[in-house]
């Protein structure tokens, strides 16, 4: 009587639909690397919506769901200049979790009105609109407040590259449109079975009842699961097709120094970091394979590289280990007391040249300070002076004897905004080098999260994405997805978190006419020809199907 009183059943489906989505959610995103949860987790609020509980019911469920799935996700960020940390993990998902939000309130209006009643295209047409109005929401999140898109869906199958087959061609929002049209057609599925076919009301031991109900027709599950099947085909495909058109790049060898990010900007650890670095490149350039050049990370050292001692200390290495060095660092900016966080390539020879790339999106509160003029602080990151964005995209001219290659770089966090990548190759670049430092994440799922994007990038615009990071994920990753990571001991199970140097071969596309010439360099899929266009189409769709059962309720509300 206690448990009827308190624990209504729409409360229990609403604890039981919230939890279990948070719960798949949270578990299908890198580091806690349960990938396949990906394909249910919204499934259980699906099944709540066919309900048609209570609006206040439904957006408080809806709320938590979306809020503590981002708090979770993001948790790692306490790390970050605490206690001041704590304060993006509670703070940040209140607008990252927004989007989520809103997708759900659509589809408390919308899923429900996909039964039997209504015909196959009409129900056909409600999954979809909801897959669009999905990727159209991620698309929303890398412009809103200067943008944070964040492990977008279709990026928890980072390590799944059969998944990411459509990517090529949609970019990310192509895998994300998959899993949610996917999570809509389980759902209905379940509906179908246990609503319409009455699964429930067949006797124990009657099995050609139970068997005439499981094998029941549920067409819209079908068109979501056939795509999924055929991405495996359209993956199986690609790798044939890179075996025979592919050839060796270049090999690079990856630097990862492993410096607290606190206090390596403290003038006492300075000479301790400078040795280190010296150590690990020196030692980088005799490995094997026989990098043709040598990658450090962001801001590999706290001095401006127009600084004459600092230069001269870069020329003298690179000239002692007798290989060009592409490296993160911070020049001088124009005014006085600004900087920017840059990529910068010496060379044996020639030291330090000239054209370098200055990082384009910079971190709100990490390297600017929204609104500074009316705060009454003025800066919360180690460096005195404000970082300054950069404006240009073009790649930058990477000789080495192996050819000359265009390389596009990509500092921080950069390597989430899909649009950045993309002018990049759109430009020319032959390969992406992400440098970062993903060290202020602790030792938790921020690196491995950080990583995906970076997956997302080379599979998208069909380009090798090599990678080097203070601490955290740095390695290699094909056209296809492939990586190949530096762990400690090198071993499957080693940390990502140590100090340590490896060498890559990097291998990419080449690409020949009909009489088998070679034209070039590959990459330039369709997604970096064209861009977002499925976010239009998905908008397109949701706006379909919203007007269709606007129309469908009021053509109700007449024959009442």
């Amino acid at each position: 009587m206690i448990f009827s009183e308190k624990f209504t059943r729409e409360r229990v489906s609403a604890f039981a639909a919230v939890g279990l989505s948070v719960l798949a959610y949270v578990l299908a995103m890198p580091g806690a690397d349960v990938a396949s949860l990906a394909w249910v987790w919204a499934v259980p609020m699906a099944l709540w919506s066919s309900a048609r509980p209570r609006w206040r019911s439904w957006l408080l469920g809806s709320a938590l769901c979306a809020y503590a799935g981002g708090v979770i996700t993001l948790i790692w960020l306490r790390h970050i200049y605490p206690p001041l940390g704590w304060l993006a993990v509670f703070l940040l998902p209140l607008a990252y979790s927004a989007f989520p939000f809103l997708w759900f309130i659509a589809l408390r209006v919308i899923f429900p009105a996909s039964g039997k009643e209504h015909g196959f295209f009409s129900r056909l047409l409600n999954l979809l609109g909801l897959a669009g109005l999905w990727v159209f929401l991620e698309w929303v999140l890398t412009w809103f407040l200067s943008g944070f898109p964040w492990m977008p869906l279709g990026a928890t199958q980072w390590e799944r590259p059969a998944m990411l087959a459509y990517c090529p061609w949609a970019g990310t929002a192509g895998a994300s449109f998959l899993i949610i049209f996917f999570n809509l057609g389980v759902a209905r599925y379940v509906r179908h079975l246990v609503v319409e076919a009455k699964i429930w009301h067949v006797r124990p031991g009657d099995s050609q009842s139970m068997f005439s109900s499981l094998r029941s027709i549920c067409p819209e599950f079908y068109c979501a699961l056939i795509p999924v099947l055929l991405s495996v085909f359209v993956y199986w495909n690609a790798c044939l097709d890179f075996a025979k058109n592919n050839e060796k790049y270049f090999a690079f060898a990856a630097v990862q120094p492993d410096f607290d990010p606190n206090e390596k900007w403290s003038r006492e650890r300075v000479p301790a970091s400078v040795a280190v670095l010296e150590d690990l490149t020196l030692a980088a350039a005799k490995n094997t394979p026989a990098p043709d050049f040598i990658l450090w990370p962001e801001a590999a050292l706290p001095f401006p590289t127009d600084l004459p001692d600092f230069r001269a200390w870069i020329d003298g290495l690179v000239a002692h280990a007798g290989k060009p060095l592409v490296f993160g660092g911070i020049c001088s900016g124009e005014a006085e007391s600004t900087y920017y966080n840059s990529v910068h390539i010496a060379y044996p020879k020639t030291g330090i040249a000239d054209m370098f790339y200055a990082k384009r999106h910079l971190v709100p509160f990490g390297e600017y300070l929204p609104f500074a003029d009316y705060l009454p602080f003025r800066k919360i990151v180690p460096t005195a002076a404000d970082c300054l964005a950069g404006t240009s995209a073009e790649p930058l001219p990477l000789y080495l004897k192996s050819g000359t290659f265009s390389m596009g770089a990509l500092v921080c966090y950069e390597d989430v905004f899909p649009e950045l990548g993309r002018d990049l190759v759109r430009r020319g670049a032959d390969f992406l080098a992400v440098v970062t430092n993903d060290a202020w994440y602790g030792k938790e799922a921020g690196a491995y999260q950080h990583a995906a994007h970076s997956v997302m990038q080379a599979v998208n615009l069909g380009v090798p994405v090599i990678r080097c990071g203070n601490a955290g994920w740095s390695g290699l990753i094909n056209p296809l997805g492939h990586m190949a990571v530096m762990t400690e001991n090198n071993t499957t199970e080693g940390s990502v978190y140590f100090r340590g140097q490896k060498s890559f071969e990097v291998h990419g596309w080449r690409r020949f006419d009909e009489d088998g010439n070679a034209l070039g360099l590959g990459g330039r899929t369709f997604y970096a020809r064209h861009g977002d266009w499925l976010v239009t189409v998905g908008g397109f769709l949701f706006l379909a199907a919203y007007l269709r059962n606007r129309r469908w309720r009021s053509s109700c509300k007449e024959k009442k």
